[in-house]
């Protein structure tokens, strides 16, 4: 698919600069993927705070397992 965005020259200019070989368009597909990524890992972290949360508030685990031992431990 062909989209099209406006980036300011002196960031294209830092693109060629820096980016070496990579043409702008797979430095700026590896960098949206990247950032998706990482947008991905953070929401993903989010949640597991809510439910860490929430265990914290309501204990899900049976009270009859808490004087479990785990053997070896």
């Amino acid at each position: 698919m062909r989209t099209s965005v406006i980036i300011p020259d002196d960031i294209i200019a830092e693109v060629r600069r820096l980016g070496g070989d990579v043409s702008i368009s797979r430095f700026i597909r590896e960098s949206v993927q990247h950032r998706l990524e990482e947008l991905k890992r953070q929401a993903l972290l989010a949640e597991m705070e809510v439910g860490y949360r929430a265990e914290l508030d309501s204990a899900s685990l049976d009270p009859e397992w808490t004087d479990i031992e785990v053997e070896g431990l």
